[in-house]
């Protein structure tokens, strides 16, 4: 292959392999996080990503589709991570790592979470087309919760003063909390996944919590 049918220093990339799908998702992570999703075309993924935009429609059909794929490339990670991590640890702990992770990715993610939020808040139209697949993951992670503090309390882990249903839903709803206030209230402010898991294990463990003088953290 000559200079001129390749771009120097570029990795050629096939037409429908995983290649092409990555750097598409790739691409189009960082315009819809930089520019917006309206402002975003397929033809300017496809410049960032180096493919035809024929190829973009090959692996996604809309750009609601493509979207979606995004938001599920982001948060994949995270689930691999807690699923690798998690047969080795007790349900209290398990309990305390998938609220690590929640904030693990708000804070590494900030900025296409709140473009997500956004998205979802001011067009209807988006948001219908989304909302099935952002519910499918908020109510897989609200059912590892309820199943994991319901074996907690089994095992006299967990508290037994709510049960696993209140008690998962009240933690979601601190934890969204948290989201936005980081988000949108107090985006100079570096969150703190520590004093939150600190918290939790407080409230629902019963564990003691105290602060620490120096940074103000709390502590289990």
């Amino acid at each position: 292959m000559s200079l001129s049918q390749a771009k120097v220093g570029a990795p050629e990339i096939r037409p429908g392999s995983q290649d092409s799908r990555d750097e598409i998702l790739k691409a189009a992570m960082h315009l819809f996080a930089s520019r917006g999703f309206h402002e975003t075309s397929m033809s300017e993924v496809a410049r960032e990503a180096r493919v035809s935009k024929a190829l973009i429609f090959w692996h996604f059909k809309t750009k609601e589709e493509l979207f979606v794929a995004v938001l599920n490339r982001l948060l994949e990670p995270y689930f691999i991570d807690f699923a690798e991590e998690a047969g080795a640890l007790d349900e209290r702990a398990q309990i305390q790592k998938l609220v690590e992770f929640y904030l693990l990715f708000v804070r590494d993610n900030a900025s296409s979470v709140r473009f997500f939020i956004a998205q979802m808040l001011h067009d209807q139209h988006f948001a219908e087309g989304l909302s099935d697949q952002v519910l499918k993951l908020y109510s897989g992670y609200r059912a590892m919760l309820v199943e994991l503090i319901a074996r907690g309390q089994e095992r006299n882990l967990c508290s037994r003063r709510f049960t696993a249903e209140a008690a998962a839903g009240f933690l979601l709803s601190a934890l969204n909390g948290i989201l936005i206030e980081h988000l949108f209230m107090m985006q100079n402010r570096p969150l703190d996944p520590e004093s939150a898991v600190a918290m939790v294990a407080g409230w629902l463990f019963g564990e003691e919590i105290r602060t620490d003088n120096a940074g103000g953290k709390a502590v289990a």
